[in-house]
């Protein structure tokens, strides 16, 4: 599966906030680098998959306690998102 890339004319939408979208990215990035479906993560953090995926899409904002819970679904600390969520602002 291919991972998706940051794309720059999505960002601009007025509907999207960018740091949403790098959220989810990182978040999806990371599911799939440690090869786990939306259904396995929804299983351990007690969400539901469409709700995985408006948050890896960018079209939610989840609380800290979702996020929290999305990262312990993921086996990985919160924290681990968000520095990766920051590097994909990072100029390359």
């Amino acid at each position: 599966m291919a991972t998706r890339t940051l794309d720059r004319r999505r960002l601009d939408s007025p509907h999207r906030d960018p740091l949403l979208e790098r959220f989810g990215l990182a978040a999806r990035q990371e599911r799939e680098r440690l090869g786990l479906t939306r259904e396995h993560v929804a299983a351990r953090s007690h969400m539901s998959p469409v709700y995985i995926g408006n948050i890896e899409r960018g079209e939610v904002n989840p609380t800290l306690l979702t996020q929290a819970r999305l990262a312990r679904g993921l086996g990985v600390p919160l924290e681990r998102l968000v520095a990766a969520a920051r590097a994909l602002d990072e100029p390359a």
